[in-house]
């Protein structure tokens, strides 16, 4: 008999969140929270700076989850931290894709990165991802053809400085700012209803053993409506995200508890059986949760192995 389980999203979150301060270590890896008024939006800060002694790039895989995010990517400092800087500014990409990636980190580099929730981007920074993805098949754009409003002087404010946690006070308050500008648009423009109707609709998009039949049926206005905008702020369908959801829980039990059996699991993340499991899981991760389970055994017992 398979005992069903229920995980919430914040604790696996948490603790994958440790896990990688522990496998991203060599990489200089550190997290931190936003303030209260962002986490509506944005679900986290990352820094890294990877030592300038390694011998070569390292290189880290990345799996979608719907979320969406900016990277400042920093000169690379030949001199030491103590020194005057250049003043020359990061390059900031915006991440918007939703495959499987893998991406090299040079030594020496660093990069500060903003996560968005799903529909975090659309909030703070106005950008409509259903644009974006009909006029570009890449992943990651210049964040500074977006037009976002007062990105120049952030950048110019962020060349200033080399202190990690002065960098992101400086990140918060230009994402302060954003967000106070675009309620006083919603305002405006009498969206407020729409806007959060979305948002209130993700969290129980992110529970596992969510039914969407259940979740259109409780919805104050058409399925075909409802999707219309939920895609136009997320990039994604409803269900497009509660399958990525659902496979991230997935890949979160697998890598805390690889002891677990694959019908377990299955029947833990919502999915229906194995098999059902296994579809999605490697049409996200483009391997199978047998071949992902492995290899997180393998890290186990040797913890020097990625």
């Amino acid at each position: 008999m398979v005992l069903i389980l229920r995980y919430t999203a914040d604790l696996l979150e948490m603790r994958s969140f440790k896990r990688f301060e522990t496998e991203l270590a060599h990489l200089g890896f550190t997290h931190f929270k936003p303030l209260a008024p962002l986490r509506p939006w944005v679900q986290r800060y990352f820094h890294l700076r990877v030592a300038t002694d390694l011998p070569q790039s390292i290189e880290q895989t990345f799996y979608p989850d719907g979320g969406t995010s900016l990277h400042f990517y920093f000169p690379t400092q030949t001199q030491t931290l103590t020194q005057t800087l250049s003043g020359e500014e990061p390059q900031v990409l915006f991440h918007c894709g939703q495959s499987r990636h893998s991406h090299a980190f040079l030594p020496g580099i660093e990069l500060l990165i903003v996560r968005f929730h799903p529909g975090g981007a659309f909030h703070l920074l106005g950008i409509e991802l259903q644009d974006i993805q009909s006029a570009t098949s890449v992943m990651a754009i210049d964040a500074t053809q977006l037009q976002l409003t007062g990105l120049d002087q952030l950048l110019s404010q962020l060349a200033q400085t080399n202190q990690p946690a002065r960098r992101i006070a400086l990140l918060e308050h230009w994402l302060l700012q954003l967000n106070q500008r675009q309620f006083t648009a919603t305002l405006s423009r009498h969206k407020c209803t729409r806007i959060n109707l979305v948002q209130a609709s993700l969290p129980k998009l992110i529970q596992t053993q969510a039914s969407l039949e259940d979740f259109y049926g409780q919805l104050p206005l058409s399925r075909r409506q409802f999707e219309r905008r939920f895609k136009q702020e997320t990039g994604l369908s409803p269900a497009q995200l509660l399958q990525l959801n659902r496979v991230k829980v997935a890949r979160n039990l697998l890598s805390q508890s690889p002891n677990l059996s694959l019908v377990q699991v299955a029947f833990d993340c919502g999915f229906y059986d194995q098999a059902h499991l296994h579809q999605h899981f490697v049409r996200v991760t483009q391997q199978t949760p047998g071949q992902y389970k492995k290899r997180k055994m393998s890290q186990i017992s040797n913890p020097t192995s990625r």
